[in-house]
């Protein structure tokens, strides 16, 4: 049997409490653009159009964070059909997933804004570090939940189902690691390879398999 620690409880107020989160950092990336012409935004221009466009550097970010966050979020309501209930130390670790979560729009927006400039390979490495920090933080999750008998998974998923699922997310996370020192030696390169890892999950992912004759309801499956 799994050894938990602490209370163990259902998924519910986890999952409320985590979307919360990621409902809110996405929400707060708009309020970082000031358009043109309000109190602390662009002003001295004579075309509102070109003060729009000198400010891609604002929307470039905020596509970059928008599209990180969600692909994160996807994967958070995906195995919410994988884990089946949360104990302190997946709590602790979800806060620690949460607060990189909150954190990795910073990153993004000195990347962005130090594009084409002399900065740019420090910009490029705090980038794939933030981002290789925040795989590391979803696989803590999910090696945890694995570890101890899967203390916080669902026990009638198949064995072959969870090593598919490690091995996807081990090795995007591998991939987030080594776009660090590629930074280092080529700036746009380990930047994009950190992206488009991040692209990566945005594909959807294989449905859940389940021992034989223990498959989930209907009903369990529309409430999940």
């Amino acid at each position: 049997m799994a050894k938990n620690f602490g209370a163990v409880r259902g998924l519910s107020r986890f999952e409320g409490f985590t979307d919360a989160v990621f409902a809110i950092a996405l929400t707060l990336l708009i309020v970082e653009i000031k358009p043109p012409g309000a109190h602390d935004g662009p002003h001295g221009y004579d075309s509102l159009v070109h003060a729009m466009a000198e400010q891609w550097r604002e929307h470039l970010a905020l596509l970059l964070c928008y599209v990180t966050i969600g692909a994160y979020w996807l994967q958070h309501h995906y195995t919410g059909r994988i884990y089946a209930r949360s104990d302190h130390v997946f709590g602790l670790i979800n806060l620690l997933f949460l607060l990189v979560i909150v954190v990795v729009p910073y990153p993004i927006r000195v990347w962005c804004f130090h594009l084409g400039t002399a900065f740019e390979p420090a910009a490029a490495v705090t980038l794939t570090v933030a981002l290789a920090s925040t795989a590391i933080a979803w696989m803590m999750k999910w090696f945890y939940g694995m570890s101890g008998g899967r203390r916080v998974m669902d026990e009638r998923l198949a064995p072959d189902f969870l090593k598919q699922m490690t091995r996807r997310y081990g090795i995007a996370t591998a991939i987030q690691i080594v776009a660090v020192p590629v930074a280092l030696a080529s700036p746009r390169i380990g930047a994009g390879i950190a992206l488009l890892t991040v692209a990566w999950f945005l594909i959807p992912q294989p449905s859940p398999r389940y021992r034989p004759g223990q498959e989930p309801g209907r009903e369990e499956k529309e409430e999940a």
